[in-house]
């Protein structure tokens, strides 16, 4: 059971249904002032829509209308998106007692922006007890499975399943790009410049997009012949093509959004480093698929996703010091100016995507907890 089916969920979903052909998929609308969308590439009677109900201003809270589907289809097992404003949780949670399914909660493990305190947070505190009730809990991430842990001895049904996207996808992609060759596809997308700096994902403040513009038009006065691409679109869009205006810079272009795998899967191939300087998530895998570093910056310890568990400093990817903008050009300036360094960067982040990354990894994790509640 999801809030919402996002297009860089489908191709796990996918995989796990093959897996489970049993399973079923039940998802809703997003909120109304969100800018993250469902998938439209969705088909087939394993993909399951369902409206939510959301309360409030914020869409945090919300019900959904999958109660027939629940009496309907008796699950052994239901997998739901965990956080306190799901009010679905709580109604499993009684109905486990009558339809006698195993409850597993998905989530990320704490709020990254405030981080994890059930001793003086109540919707923390409600988190810590509903994680320690459910037959089991999956976490994005080791450091959220970890901070969970450290509030109670009762931790033996927590699970990671690493989160990541459909990695064979991205792969293939990268394979059949590495038989046009990097020249060949900047033709294709007119890019002209001798070096390209990537950003894909949504605009939003948290993203810390224009830190990297500043950073860009700094690096543009040393090296004219370098371009910076945005792909996405978001409630800081507007700001942020004022900003390249007011900041004359030259190379930098707006592209929207764009939902293709292959078409942005071509964009990242061709850059030599992924550039978000604020909140980091699956784009750090995305990247890598396609052999491309990331460049972000350090926060403190709540502040990133679970994308910045898989960078290491100066292998795969640069973290500047938070705030920084002369540092983020500096490294990006690096980047270009040393080929060797380059091509290193460049191979690490495609080994890392590889071996840490994989999808195989993710629905491991799924099948431990799945096992699990299934033996218990």
């Amino acid at each position: 059971m999801q809030r919402l089916l996002p297009h860089y969920r489908t191709g796990f979903f996918r995989k796990f249904i093959q897996k489970r052909p049993c399973s079923e998929i039940i998802y809703g609308q997003p909120f109304k002032a969100e800018s993250l969308k469902n998938s439209t590439e969705v088909s087939g009677d394993k993909f399951i829509f369902r409206k939510n109900f959301y309360f409030g201003n914020s869409g945090k809270i919300f019900i959904s209308d999958i109660y027939t589907d629940l009496f309907k289809s008796r699950p052994d097992v239901v997998i739901s998106v965990f956080n306190v404003g799901n009010l679905n949780i709580y109604i499993l949670f009684l109905l486990r007692y009558f339809l006698k399914y195993k409850i597993i909660l998905w989530s990320f493990g704490y709020d990254p922006v405030k981080g994890f305190n059930p001793e003086k947070n109540f919707a923390d505190k409600l988190r810590l007890k509903l994680s320690e009730k459910a037959d089991a809990v999956l976490f994005y991430w080791e450091k959220g499975k970890k901070e969970i842990e450290s509030f109670t001895k009762n931790s033996g049904h927590f699970f990671v399943a690493p989160n990541t996207l459909d990695t064979d996808r991205q792969f293939s992609l990268k394979y059949k790009f590495d038989e046009t060759g990097i020249e060949n596809l900047k033709k294709e997308l007119k890019v002209n410049e001798k070096f390209h700096f990537i950003y894909t994902g949504r605009l939003l403040k948290d993203k810390q997009v224009d830190l990297l513009l500043k950073a860009f038009k700094k690096l543009e006065e040393i090296n004219p012949d370098c371009r910076l691409s945005i792909i996405g679109n978001g409630s800081e869009y507007n700001y942020l093509k004022k900003l390249s205006e007011d900041l004359k810079a030259v190379n930098i272009y707006f592209l929207g959004e764009i939902l293709d795998e292959e078409t942005a899967g071509k964009w990242i191939y061709i850059s030599d480093a992924y550039v978000m300087p604020g909140r980091l998530g699956l784009s750090v895998v995305h990247s890598f698929c396609f052999g491309t570093p990331v460049i972000s910056q350090k926060k403190n310890s709540h502040y990133h996703g679970e994308g910045i568990g898989y960078i290491k400093e100066g292998v795969n990817g640069f973290l500047a010091s938070d705030g920084n903008v002369n540092e983020i050009t500096e490294i990006m300036n690096r980047i270009i100016s040393d080929k060797e360094l380059s091509e290193k960067l460049k191979h690490n982040a495609f080994e890392t995507a590889k071996n840490d990354c994989s999808v195989d990894k993710m629905l491991d994790g799924f099948d431990s907890a799945i096992n699990y509640v299934m033996k218990n």
